[in-house]
């Protein structure tokens, strides 16, 4: 499986690795896909990542296109497969760990900022 980073690091998959990350069928997949993508209203970026070029012995047979993690984080909630349990577990406690907070003191002593 191979994580696509585009631009500033963005993460993009296509639609077989997607099935191998989430362990699902490809149908199961697809129709969970076109599902998200018919229903919700989504803006360009995060419909799409781009497209890959896909080679067969050496020759290109076309482009498949990338999804990016919004679609991907998306999918996680409605697949049912132990994979998609873990990425919703770790989505889920990310979220809830604290954020270290770095409080700044300025002392202000004779119009001096130190």
């Amino acid at each position: 499986m191979q994580i696509i980073r585009k631009g500033k690091g963005e993460i993009a998959m296509t639609e077989s690795e997607l099935v191998d990350f989430f362990g699902v069928t490809w149908r199961k997949l697809n129709y969970r896909l076109q599902l998200l993508l018919k229903t919700y209203t989504l803006h360009p970026g995060e419909r799409n990542a781009g497209e890959v070029k896909v080679f067969v012995n050496g020759r290109l047979r076309g482009y498949a296109p990338l999804y990016p993690l919004t679609i991907i984080i998306a999918l996680s909630y409605q697949l049912d497969s132990m994979e998609a349990h873990f990425i919703r577990k770790y989505i889920c406690r990310e979220l809830q760990r604290p954020v270290p907070v770095i409080e700044q003191i300025y002392l202000h002593c004779n119009g001096i900022i130190n």
